[in-house]
Formats: C-alpha cells, sequence, structure tokens
C-alpha cells in the first residue's frame, strides 16, 4: 500500500504560496519601529471523572478519571503572518464496555497546525485545521454540555480556505469563510504516549479522499445595534465519499446564542443549534439530526447550566433510532484561577437510560 507522506503534496503547495506572501512582509522586520516576532499561547489543563452509578445495561456502568491538556501557540512572524498550533493530551481509545480508568489509554497528538495571513478584513489560512462547522461541540456550557454534540465536530482536516469580514453599520459584523479541505491521514494524525488507530485514505468515507472534493461555506455574525450580545453561526458542508456504493454527506447547521445581562453581575446565555446530515457517514437516505439546547448562567465567579441534546437516525423503511442527553451543573473558579465544577446527566440511547455524577478541575494560563 502506498505510504502516505509526512506532508501531502497540498501542504507543500500552501507553504510555498503562503511563503511567497510572506516575502512581501519581510520588510517589517528590520529597521527602527519595525516588527519582532513574537509568541503567545494558552495551556488548558482539566483533570476530570465521570462516575455512571446506574444503567439499565450494566455494561454502561464505569468510573473513569483522565485528564485533558490542550497548549496551544502562535507565532507571529510579522504584523500579518503567524503560525498557529494546537495540541492534545487526551484519552485515544474507546473503553471496553463496564471498565473502570483510571488515566489510562492518553495521547498526545497535533490537532492544529496552520500557517495564517491576515490583511485587514481579509484571512487566508492553511493547514490541519477544524472544518467551521457547529459550535455546540465547542461553546455548550457545563461539565457535559458538549458530549454528544461531538459527535459532528470536525476536527483534524488538511484545508485551504479564506474569511472576508465587515463591520456593517447598522447591521452587525459578519463573517464569510470557506474551506476545502480531506481528512488528515499524513503523519501528522499519529500520536504519542498511547498509539491511537490512524486513518488511512483506503478505509474510505466522507472527507476521506486525499484532494479537495469537499468543501464548507459558512457565515458567522453578531454585534447588532438592537441585541448587542446576539450571535449566529451558519454553515453547509458537502463531503466527497471514495468508497465504492457509498453517497456524498452533505451537512447544514444553523444556531444562535445571546448574552443577557440581568442585574449585576448576573447573567444568562441561551444557545440553541440544529444540525441536518444527510446521507450520513455515506448511507444512502440516513438522515441524521441534532438538536441542542442550553441555558447558563454566571454571578461573578459562580456558574450553573441546564443543556440537552438530543439526536436522532432515520434509516428509510428502518425505525429511528434516538438518543439524548440531559446535565446540570454548577461551579466555582477561585482567584487563582483554578476551576471546580459539579454535574449530574442523565443519557438515554435507544431507552437504555444511565445516569451519570461528573466533577472537572480545570485551570487555564494564558502567555
Amino acid at each position: 500500500m502506498k505510504r502516505i507522506p509526512f506532508f501531502h503534496p497540498y501542504m507543500a503547495a500552501l507553504l510555498l504560496f503562503l511563503a511567497a506572501v510572506a516575502a512581501n512582509e519581510r520588510p517589517a522586520l528590520a529597521g527602527d519601529g519595525g516588527f519582532s516576532p513574537k509568541i503567545s499561547g494558552s495551556l488548558l489543563v482539566e483533570i476530570q471523572n465521570d462516575f455512571a452509578f446506574s444503567s439499565d445495561d450494566e455494561m454502561e456502568e464505569f468510573d473513569t478519571l483522565f485528564a485533558t491538556i490542550e497548549p496551544s501557540f502562535a507565532l507571529a512572524l510579522t504584523d500579518r503572518l503567524s503560525i498557529n498550533a494546537g495540541l492534545v493530551l487526551e484519552p485515544v481509545l474507546d473503553p471496553d464496555g463496564g471498565d473502570d480508568l483510571f488515566f489510562e489509554d492518553e495521547g498526545f497528538f497535533v490537532e492544529v497546525l496552520t500557517l495564517d495571513y491576515e490583511a485587514g478584513p481579509v484571512h487566508l489560512f492553511g493547514g490541519k485545521m477544524h472544518v467551521n462547522f457547529g459550535t455546540a461541540w465547542d461553546e455548550t456550557p457545563g461539565v457535559f454540555g458538549t458530549d454528544l454534540a461531538e459527535e459532528y465536530e470536525m476536527a483534524e482536516n488538511i484545508a485551504l480556505g479564506g474569511a472576508l469580514s465587515g463591520d456593517f453599520a447598522g447591521v452587525g459584523k459578519h463573517t464569510v469563510s470557506v474551506q476545502t479541505f480531506f481528512l488528515d491521514t499524513s503523519g501528522l494524525a499519529e500520536s504519542i504516549i498511547t498509539k491511537r488507530p490512524k486513518p488511512r485514505q483506503a478505509d474510505g468515507g466522507p472527507g476521506n479522499t486525499g484532494d479537495f472534493s469537499s468543501f464548507a461555506v459558512a457565515l458567522d455574525g453578531g454585534d447588532f445595534p438592537a441585541l448587542s450580545g446576539f450571535r449566529y453561526h451558519a454553515a453547509y458542508v458537502h463531503q466527497g465519499n471514495d468508497t465504492s456504493g457509498a453517497e456524498n454527506e452533505t451537512r447544514f447547521v444553523v444556531n444562535g446564542s445571546y448574552d443577557i445581562p440581568l442585574f449585576g453581575d448576573f447573567t444568562a446565555q441561551p444557545l440553541v443549534e440544529y444540525v441536518y446530515i444527510d446521507d450520513a457517514d455515506g448511507v444512502a437516505r440516513e438522515d441524521r439530526t441534532y438538536l441542542t439546547a442550553a441555558l447558563g448562567f454566571a454571578y461573578g465567579d459562580w456558574n450553573a447550566a441546564v443543556t440537552g441534546t438530543f439526536k436522532e437516525s432515520d434509516v428509510t423503511n428502518a425505525s429511528a433510532v434516538r438518543e439524548e442527553q440531559l446535565q446540570v451543573s454548577a461551579g466555582y473558579v477561585f482567584p487563582i484561577g483554578i476551576g471546580i465544577d459539579v454535574a449530574y446527566k442523565r443519557a438515554r440511547n435507544d431507552g437504555v437510560d444511565t445516569d451519570i455524577f461528573g466533577t472537572l478541575l480545570s485551570y487555564t494560563l494564558e502567555f
């Protein structure tokens, strides 16, 4: 079988293109008052315990303690050109049903590695990145708020793209972005400490084509004069599929969130997101929908959230399969920056109910 190179040829072409762009930026590095390269970043550390103490299926009962560490870096080469990297340490293997785990199967890998060029309202980018599709998988509040929505997170793709932003008086700020992409099957998809199964182009599936036959178009906006705390996101994705007998997958998302000041330091943050996937995973006439609704609250260093995500998979001439999760959580961030949250989740998968209690210890360092 042909070996996929560590850097795909498309990545090399991208680097050559952006290097040519960078050549025009080099004079900014010299002279008095010129730009000096600088690095910035952040480090997120989370320790989480999930205790599934009751379930209709005893194989769904478990106690898992795990860490998530996410260092990210931005190296500004000029005032317009930068290299951005995001690394992740987290469990990379699916546990066996009913197993209790204690910091096991943790792997370290590159999730983001991009070269970015920004000049005013124009942003060009390329490398390994997320496809701009949905936000509930990242922004839903609560310890378990993102769990089910993470199924449609589109991470670790090799992509080229651009975005154009505008501030329109009276109608807010809006950004339209486009990306063309394929699933990363290069050496960058490897993990260390614990090896995770690396995708291969021969595995097939939506987006795993090795060429730019998939694309995404997204529109993001907010800062409306009458609704200054309102934000929206809408996106359409087409994923090519070279697998014999499989279909191309298309997906659509729309969402809105709103930061509502109530009184003093007390605020509420509702969020709603709807996702529709047609020919999901390349299966003809399989439709999949997700609906996430969340209501978060913040008061000083305290937070609380009530969230729910509902999923339905519907195949022609077959009964629909439904999943859902409801969670409530509360937390506090101490003056030294350490946060502690507790949560309860009821998960239902095709009629099987599981009750889970969770605790989360977190810390974020920015530099």
